[in-house]
């Protein structure tokens, strides 16, 4: 087990360094085909927006996807149940501190977690998963977003997205201003 985790956390370094090669590989390109000899330019701008797009959902990338999803922070007397599930799932997961619980009004069966660290972090369940699941199933679901917190998959997540949507932004706007004829 302990081999696959080894592998698990070399395969997600090299997908790291191949999407970064992508970012500034793209944004060398793009130097190049605006102007002969500013490749280096375009590495540079890749880098400030992949920089900003980062420091931006660092920061404040959990209370963006809080608020783009709907869902709204809940006290321990609006849904006792799942708080009670959410704590226990914290002790067994090591975590020093129990993430903030927040409810999505949605009838689809869904959960997930957000935060940086597991000191600052939150899960969020849709009223429909809470409706159609018993209290055991409740606990796997919650388990599993524990995973995610306590291995910090969302931190990686979100690194690997932010540059792959810096790719998705930088050639966006490449294109249409060469198809729309923009002269840069």
């Amino acid at each position: 087990m302990w081999e696959q985790i080894r592998a698990n956390k070399r395969k997600s370094a090299y997908l790291i360094v191949i999407v970064a090669a992508l970012l500034f590989g793209l944004g060398y390109a793009i130097g190049e085909a605006l102007a002969p000899g500013a490749g280096v330019g375009g590495v540079f701008v890749a880098g400030v927006v992949w920089l900003v797009m980062t420091l931006t959902s660092y920061f404040q990338g959990d209370t963006i996807l809080l608020s783009l999803s709907g869902a709204r922070r809940i006290e321990q007397k609006d849904y006792p149940r799942l708080f009670n599930v959410v704590e226990e799932m914290s002790i067994a997961a090591g975590l020093s501190k129990v993430p903030e619980v927040y409810i999505i009004e949605a009838a689809s069966l869904n959960a997930f977690a957000t935060g940086r660290k597991p000191d600052r972090s939150a899960v969020a369940v849709t009223s429909g998963l809470l409706e159609r699941l018993n209290r055991d199933q409740l606990q796997g679901v919650i388990a599993h977003e524990m995973s995610h917190v306590v291995n910090r998959d969302v931190l990686f997540m979100m690194m690997v997205g932010i540059m792959v949507g810096s790719i998705v932004m930088i050639s966006d706007f490449f294109l249409r201003g060469m198809f729309n004829g923009a002269r840069y």
